[in-house]
């Protein structure tokens, strides 16, 4: 898979030359506090990746599943919130909390995608290898697999203005 990891630096490559702004990673954990007091939770940055739609791609040539995010901000308070507002107002403050630079995209829950050809024949995450072509699912049926390659190109290709 020694292709694969230089198509990813590639794309990397040409993300970080035309200075297309990246967005942290993060996990989500509880710091420890006294017993008893529940602390709120918080969020520990692990690196850097690009947006390019459903993966988010590190200089590294690294790949994630692009999961929850939000933005380094204050929360605003707001009254009859529904539960997923509070979660979002939960996440946003955690990243304001954090180490993160004021608004900044944090990308959370995000899981590194395993790019061995194994788990690529299996599926690793939006990952497939189709006859010896990796393919990414950007949308929830099959009718949505395209060649990775031609997916990174275009993303790239738009993030840069090409």
């Amino acid at each position: 898979m020694t292709a694969l990891r230089e198509l990813l630096l590639q794309a990397g490559a040409r993300l970080q030359a035309a200075g297309v702004r990246d967005e942290a990673l993060a996990e989500v954990y509880t710091p420890r506090g006294l017993p008893l007091v529940k602390r709120a939770p918080a969020l520990r940055p692990i690196g850097r990746a690009w947006r390019l739609g459903v993966v988010l791609l590190s200089a590294d040539g690294r790949l994630f599943t692009a999961a929850e995010s939000t933005r380094a901000v204050e929360p605003k308070w707001f009254n009859h919130r529904s539960s997923e507002v509070e979660h979002r107002r939960i996440a946003q403050q955690a990243a304001h909390r954090g180490p993160f630079a004021e608004g900044d995209v944090v990308n959370f829950e995000v899981v590194e995608l395993a790019l061995d050809e194994a788990s690529l024949r299996e599926g690793s995450g939006p990952l497939r290898l189709v006859d010896d072509t990796v393919m990414l699912r950007w949308a929830g049926h099959d009718l949505g697999l395209t060649p990775l390659d031609a997916y990174l190109d275009d993303r790239v290709a738009l993030l840069i203005g090409e």
